[in-house]
């Protein structure tokens, strides 16, 4: 199912792109590109129905948000829905946890077997993916991964009791089709306020986002 899909790798460090270079190749990805810096993602033409960006951890934080924001806020909605995966070797705890914070989708550590890696890259294909979007925000539902976490308390405690604005989307990735938006969900802390009841469908934004997606 790979060889429908491409593979965009963003690290400056040459060796290490090699290296998983070879490793996706191996997976089956049909085209595997490198760019060393982030804001190449805004120019390259994400030519295949699902795209798959790998980030490494020899690349700063500040490089991450880069590629983050790159592919977040790309021009073409459906691309902003990439899976991102960190490709990495014996990362601390806190370090994972800044990680995801940023909305990345997942972290494989290595070393770990072809296999170990090709079940996980499955995973986000087509079952159903939940993604939150908020002031400083947009990826995975990861509210249960901050529960005992202090400081991740104070940064995500106001998303989780719904005492701010969110917007809650549903989407499948295929390797054939692309991303496919299944429900959006805008909730309005101000509204529940007033009136119990701040989370809404939006038929209209719903639409938008398909037909930009399709």
């Amino acid at each position: 199912m790979f060889n429908r899909s491409s593979a965009f790798i963003v690290c400056k460090d040459s060796a290490w792109a090699k290296s998983f270079h070879s490793v996706l190749t191996e997976i089956g990805f049909a085209q595997v590109e490198h760019f060393a810096e982030a804001e190449s993602l805004n120019v390259v033409p994400f030519s295949r129905p699902l795209q798959f960006c790998f980030l490494t951890q020899i690349s700063s934080n500040k490089e991450v948000r880069a590629a983050m924001q790159a592919i977040r806020e790309h021009r073409h909605e459906r691309h902003r829905f990439s899976p991102v995966v960190m490709l990495s070797r014996d990362l601390p705890r806190q370090q994972i946890y800044e990680y995801i914070a940023m909305g990345i989708d997942d972290i494989l550590q290595f070393p770990c077997s072809l296999k170990f890696m090709t079940d996980r890259l499955k995973r986000q294909m087509f079952q159903p993916v939940k993604y939150f979007e908020t002031e400083d925000y947009l990826g995975p539902d990861r509210r249960r991964t901050f529960d005992d976490v202090p400081k991740g308390e104070s940064e995500h405690a106001a998303q989780r009791t719904g005492m701010a604005d969110y917007r809650r989307y549903l989407f499948q990735r295929n390797p054939f089709k692309g991303v496919k938006m299944l429900d959006i969900y805008e909730h309005r802390a101000e509204a529940e306020a007033e009136e119990g009841d701040g989370e809404m469908i939006t038929n209209k934004m719903l639409q938008e986002v398909e037909q930009q997606v399709s």
